[in-house]
C-alpha cells in the first residue's frame, strides 16, 4: 500500500473519530433504559402509529378529543420511525430507541463533513469535538425531527457552497431537495436553512457583481417542489395555525451553550473571516451572525424561541471557534496539538456527563398510569389528567383519545379542563364531551359521577358514570 492510499485512510478515519465519539455516547442511554429520551417523542410515536393504522392522512381525531385537529407537524420523521420501527417486530418505541446513537452520530458527523469541504480536515476535527463540548449535544441524542432535520441542514449548506465553489447547479438541486425534506421534518430548522442560504446569496450577489443566481433559483425551486408535496394539500384544506411563546435566554447562560473554549477562539476566528473574507467565510459569518440577530428579535416584541434559535447557532459559532484554533497550525503546530489534545481531553468527559444526565421522562408511577390503559382501556371516550404531561404518553402507548396529547401550538379547540378540575360539570357534560377518565394528582378529592379504578403513590384514575 503506497503513502497516498495510507494518508487517504488516515483522513477517512480522522473524519469520522469525533461522529464515532458521538455514537459511544449516545449508546449509554441507549442501554441504560427502556425508554426512550425526550417528552416531545410520545406525540411523535402516536403520529407513527397514527399513519401505520390510517395511511396518509391530514387529521388526527385522537389529541386534542373529542374535536381532533388538523396535523400540522409534517410527516416525514413520523412516517420514517413507523417503517423503523417494523425492523423491531413493530415496536417503535425500541426502534426510535436505537435511533439515538445513529442520530448522534449523523448530526456530527454531517457538520463534520461540512466543516472539511469548507476548511479543510484539522478545523473539521476540532469542530466536531468542539460540538460535543456544547450544551445542545444532548439534543442530538433525542429521537425527535430536529435530529433528523439537523443532519439534512449540515448537508444542506455544505451541497450549496459545493454548487457555488464547483459552478455546478446540480448540487444547487441536490441542497434544495434536503432543504425540501426538512420541510417535511421540522419547519423550523427549513426556515433558518432558507434565510441562511439567502442571506448568503444576497451578499455574494452585492459584492460579486457577476454573481449567477441560477443556482440559488435551483435551490429554491426545489425546495418548493419537495416541500409542496405534504404543504400544500394541509394549506389547502386547513389553512395554517400555529403560534409559539417567547423564550428567552440570560446572556448569563450563553457559555453554556456555546462552550467557554468556543466562545473564545471565536473571537480571533471572526477576525479571520471578516479579514480573509473568500466564499465559505461569507457562509460561516452569514450563518452565524443571522442567527445571532434572529435570536434577539425578541427585543422588537416579536415572539421567538430563543433558546432554540441559540442552539443552532452553536454550529456556525463553533466552526468559527475551529478556525481560529486552526490558526496556531501555521504559527506554532505544537500549541495547535496541544489546544487539539486539551479539546479533546475535555470533550469526551462532557458528552459522556450529558448523556448521564439524560433520562427517560416518565417516572415509574406515570407509566403505571400508562400500563392500565394499555390492559384496561377500550380506546373510547377521552382522557383529561391533571398532569398535562401524561396524556401524550397514554395516548401513544394505549392509543386513548386524550384532551391534549402534545404540540399544542397547533389546536384549534380543545376541553374545558378548569370545568373538570373543580368540578363545575353537570351529567350532560359528561356525555357532551365524551369524558371518559379523569387522571387526578393523589392529593385530589374524587370528582362526581365517577369510580376510583386505579391509584398508585402519585395518581388516582377515576371512571366516569353516565
Amino acid at each position: 500500500m503506497n503513502i497516498s492510499t495510507n494518508s487517504t485512510q488516515i483522513k477517512r478515519i480522522l473524519l469520522v473519530i469525533p461522529a464515532l465519539v458521538a455514537l459511544c455516547i449516545a449508546l449509554i442511554p441507549t442501554l441504560k433504559y427502556q425508554l426512550p429520551l425526550s417528552w416531545d417523542v410520545y406525540y411523535h410515536v402516536h403520529m407513527a402509529k397514527l399513519y401505520l393504522d390510517q395511511g396518509f392522512t391530514l387529521w388526527d381525531s385522537l389529541s386534542y378529543a373529542p374535536f381532533g385537529r388538523p396535523i400540522y407537524y409534517p410527516p416525514l420523521f413520523h412516517m420514517f420511525i413507523g417503517l423503523w420501527g417494523q425492523l423491531f417486530n413493530g415496536d417503535i418505541f425500541t426502534g426510535v430507541r436505537f435511533l439515538q446513537p445513529l442520530l448522534a452520530f449523523g448530526v456530527v458527523f454531517s457538520f463534520t463533513y461540512l466543516a472539511y469541504r469548507v476548511y479543510g480536515l484539522s478545523v473539521s476535527f476540532v469542530a466536531g469535538f468542539l460540538i460535543i463540548m456544547t450544551l445542545p449535544f444532548h439534543r442530538f441524542m433525542l429521537p425527535i425531527p430536529e435530529s433528523l432535520a439537523l443532519i439534512f441542514l449540515s448537508l444542506s449548506i455544505c451541497s450549496y457552497y459545493l454548487s457555488l465553489k464547483d459552478k455546478r447547479v446540480n448540487y444547487g438541486i441536490i441542497a434544495g431537495i434536503l432543504a425540501g425534506l426538512d420541510f417535511l421534518i421540522h419547519p423550523s430548522t427549513a426556515l433558518i436553512l432558507i434565510m441562511v442560504i439567502s442571506l448568503y446569496t444576497l451578499i455574494l450577489r452585492l459584492s460579486r457583481k457577476n454573481y449567477n443566481l441560477s443556482t440559488f433559483w435551483g435551490f429554491i425551486l426545489s425546495t418548493l417542489l419537495v416541500a409542496s408535496i405534504w404543504w400544500a394539500p394541509l394549506i389547502l384544506n386547513y389553512g395554517y395555525i400555529s403560534s409559539f411563546p417567547t423564550v428567552i435566554t440570560p446572556l448569563l447562560d450563553y457559555p453554556r451553550i456555546f462552550g467557554i473554549i468556543s466562545l473564545l477562539f471565536s473571537v480571533l476566528g471572526a477576525y479571520i473571516l471578516i479579514k480573509r473574507r473568500e466564499k465559505g467565510d461569507l457562509l460561516v459569518l452569514t450563518w452565524l451572525i443571522s442567527l445571532l440577530v434572529v435570536s434577539q428579535i425578541y427585543l422588537l416584541g416579536i415572539d421567538v424561541l430563543n433558546d432554540r434559535i441559540l442552539n443552532f447557532a452553536v454550529f456556525p459559532l463553533v466552526l468559527t471557534a475551529a478556525v481560529g484554533i486552526n490558526y496556531f497550525k501555521d504559527k506554532n503546530k505544537w500549541i495547535f496539538y496541544g489546544l487539539t489534545l486539551f479539546i479533546i481531553i475535555i470533550a469526551v468527559p462532557s458528552g459522556f456527563l450529558a448523556a448521564e444526565n439524560s433520562k427517560p421522562y416518565p417516572t415509574s408511577s406515570q407509566m403505571e398510569v400508562v400500563h392500565w390503559f394499555e390492559e384496561n382501556s377500550e380506546g373510547q371516550g377521552v382522557v383529561i389528567a391533571t398532569d398535562l404531561k401524561i396524556e401524550p404518553i397514554i395516548l401513544a402507548f394505549s392509543g386513548q383519545p386524550v384532551a391534549g396529547g402534545g404540540y399544542g401550538v397547533a389546536k384549534i379547540q380543545e376541553l374545558d379542563r378548569q370545568k373538570y378540575m373543580n368540578f363545575q360539570y353537570t351529567l350532560e357534560d359528561l356525555k357532551e364531551d365524551h369524558l371518559a377518565y379523569l387522571v387526578f394528582n393523589q392529593d385530589q378529592k374524587k370528582p362526581p359521577y365517577s369510580d376510583l379504578v386505579y391509584q398508585n403513590q402519585d395518581y388516582k384514575i377515576f371512571r366516569m358514570k353516565y
